[in-house]
């Protein structure tokens, strides 16, 4: 590890960790308190163990290592840590997986006090996917000290979310989640942030009927529910696209880049703006590298100047992967073509409405649709329609009334079209 200046990118101090046994060790996270003091977090090894959980503290001014953890197993099997923050007090708090004696994974979420990395507390989750190639846990400080953290799960319908929110004294669940999407396929997190609501970002990859799209999630992060579902960006070819990382963009819309098959260009990568009241997507742009192979993001910043930073590799003309960062301004646009959509919600009108709208929508082929209204706490309100359709574009009334038949209260709903291509969402507002 290195520390920078960060006027003159000189070398202040340099760490070179090798454990007893000269293996595996790899930092992961990292992150410095108020004080300037680091922690890192990541994967080491100790003699006769397999791969351990690491957290250590290392001294802000010259870098050497103040204390050090090893989580193992009584099972000696694989624990790894996969991010870190500073929580209440200053402890640093880490969060990864390990397995258990029989070879199942448990997700782990450990504080240890900052002044000597003893345990305060260790909390648990069971279901998770056993994950020690790519990253599978996040972590956020809410602004009370609470901490969410996110998780890939696997259950009976293959990959999904896990979701909770500790207490920062003792790592009780106040709230837990499972999300399981719309097709019971694969729901495979990719990255977790907090916007400045304090609600909480998902993104990552969705299975929409053996056809992966990006997947946006915003929970509600006092109850832990569903606010929206973005619809899945999809590109050109209908193929293969995942949200890789996330940001809270300058204007306050959640961002997602990731990787997107082009046609006959390999992946490019897909930036896509989202709106932060309803997911419906904003705007996207696609670059393709030089070579028109394969390119792919691994992070995205907001700068200070209202722009958005991306950086991954790109593949130059001869030069194989080669480092590379996109500078986007805001409002982004791009000449890449509009990926054709099978089906497309044009939305409700009147809008505001009362007492009654009427929701249209646009099919390329005879297919299977359901249009349902939603809560903006993602619960649902009434069905609008449901079946086989043929092609062309199909109108449908909604009066206003939930699946019970009671009037519906005014405010903002979601309507949401379902198809095997992907998902789709509007806002509609009833005033009263």
């Amino acid at each position: 590890m290195l520390k920078l200046d960060g006027a003159t990118g000189e070398v202040l101090w340099s760490l070179f960790y090798a454990g007893p046994d000269g293996l595996d060790e790899a930092p992961l996270a990292v992150a410095a308190d108020a004080d300037g003091e680091v922690y890192v977090a990541g994967r080491g090894n100790l003699p006769n163990q397999a791969i351990d959980m690491l957290a250590m503290r290392l001294d802000a001014g010259d870098g050497h290592i103040v204390w050090m953890d090893h989580l193992h197993t009584a099972a000696g099997r694989d624990d790894i840590a996969w991010d870190l923050v500073i929580g209440e007090g200053g402890d640093p708090v880490i969060t990864g997986v390990a397995l258990d004696a029989a070879g199942a994974a448990v997700g782990v979420t450990r504080r240890l006090a900052a002044a000597d990395g003893a345990v305060v507390w260790t909390a648990t989750t069971t279901g998770v996917l056993n994950e020690f190639t790519t990253r599978g846990a996040w972590l956020a400080r809410l602004d009370d000290g609470d901490l969410a953290v996110c998780q890939r799960g696997y259950g009976s319908n293959g990959y999904d979310v896990l979701l909770a929110r500790l207490a920062p004294g003792n790592g009780a669940a106040r709230w837990s989640v499972r999300y399981d999407g719309p097709t019971h396929g694969g729901d495979l997190p990719r990255g977790m942030i907090r916007d400045a609501a304090g609600d909480l970002l998902v993104a990552g990859v969705q299975d929409a009927w053996w056809n992966y799209n990006f997947m946006l999630l915003k929970f509600n992060g006092t109850t832990g529910g569903l606010a929206w579902q973005a619809p899945g960006y999809d590109g050109p070819p209908g193929w293969y696209d995942a949200g890789t990382a996330l940001v809270v963009g300058p204007d306050g819309d959640p961002v997602v880049t990731g990787l997107s098959d082009g046609s006959g260009t390999g992946w490019d990568i897909a930036t896509v703006g989202y709106d932060a009241d309803t997911g419906a997507i904003a705007w996207s742009v696609r670059h393709d590298g030089a070579a028109s192979q394969s390119d792919e993001p691994r992070a995205v910043v907001a700068g200070t100047q209202g722009d958005l930073f991306v950086t991954g590799y790109g593949y130059g003309v001869g030069t194989g992967k080669d480092h590379l960062t996109l500078r986007y301004t805001l409002p982004a646009t791009s000449a890449a073509p509009v990926p054709t959509l099978a089906a497309r919600l044009e939305g409700a009108r009147p809008n505001p409405f009362n007492p009654s709208t009427t929701v249209a929508f646009t099919l390329d082929r005879t297919q299977d649709a359901r249009l349902a209204v939603y809560g903006l706490d993602g619960r649902l309100v009434r069905e609008l329609a449901a079946g086989t359709f043929p092609a062309g574009r199909h109108e449908v009334r909604w009066d206003g009334t939930t699946r019970t038949g009671q009037a519906a209260a005014s405010g903002a709903y979601l309507l949401v079209l379902d198809t095997p291509g992907g998902r789709a969402a509007a806002r509609a507002t009833l005033l009263k």
